[in-house]
């Protein structure tokens, strides 16, 4: 018999239900038939599938996650590049083109230049390399939780989307938990998500926030 519900929030080693009765997915692990989890965070339970949702972690390099990076090497032949996380990643100076690599690599992008790209090629041991490198001029760089990422863009981007619109910000969202505002009103950009982040767990987060901006914009 399944002992939680979707969204619960549950902790390590807790029960969560029967191995025969349950898919598990991730952040699961299974001891005498019984599916505890391995992490705090929420359940996410979706008929038979469950999956626990940590509620912290560093950033762990996945293909094709768009991420925001600082350069903090530039060699002959590629970058170095810092992704917020455990692994630091390279970027070939094929990138920005096939004659790139016989000029000097800082002409195109310099240490502490802040870049967005695309993750690509991670094996087993989180190896990977970027791609499709953008130089982010001006603009603040936030840091929040990588595993709350999802919950500051929101299903189909509903989140995302509402804090463009009702702050007139530009906001680029990493996966790696790094992101870019620029424009509009930057310091609600920022405490709204600072909220979101702090919140993350709550149901109905979306609308609370909705209403928070449309009311007064001073609480969020």
């Amino acid at each position: 018999m399944t002992q939680i519900k979707d969204r619960d929030l549950v902790v390590p080693g807790q029960l969560l239900g029967k191995d025969s009765e349950l898919i598990n997915d991730m952040n699961c692990f299974i001891e005498n038939g019984n599916v505890y989890s391995a992490v705090d965070g929420m359940a996410r339970l979706e008929g038979r599938n469950l999956k626990v949702v940590p509620s912290s972690g560093a950033y762990m390099p996945k293909d094709d996650d768009v991420v925001i990076g600082v350069i903090i090497e530039a060699l002959s032949n590629k970058w170095l590049v810092d992704i917020n996380s455990p692994y630091i990643c390279p970027m070939s100076t094929d990138e920005v083109g096939k004659d790139a690599g016989r000029r000097d690599p800082t002409a195109f992008y310099n240490i502490g230049d802040i870049i967005t790209a695309k993750i690509m090629d991670v094996n087993e041991v989180y190896n990977c390399k970027l791609i499709k490198p953008w130089k982010m001029d001006n603009g603040l760089i936030i840091d929040v939780d990588p595993k709350r990422v999802p919950r500051v863009v929101g299903k189909k981007k509903s989140m995302l989307n509402m804090i463009r619109e009702k702050t007139g910000s530009r906001v680029i969202v990493g996966q790696n938990g790094k992101i870019w505002i620029k424009d509009g009103n930057v310091d609600l950009a920022v405490r709204t998500i600072k909220r979101i982040e702090r919140e993350a767990q709550t149901q109905g987060l979306t609308d609370q926030i909705s209403n928070l901006l449309d009311g007064d914009p001073s609480l969020v």
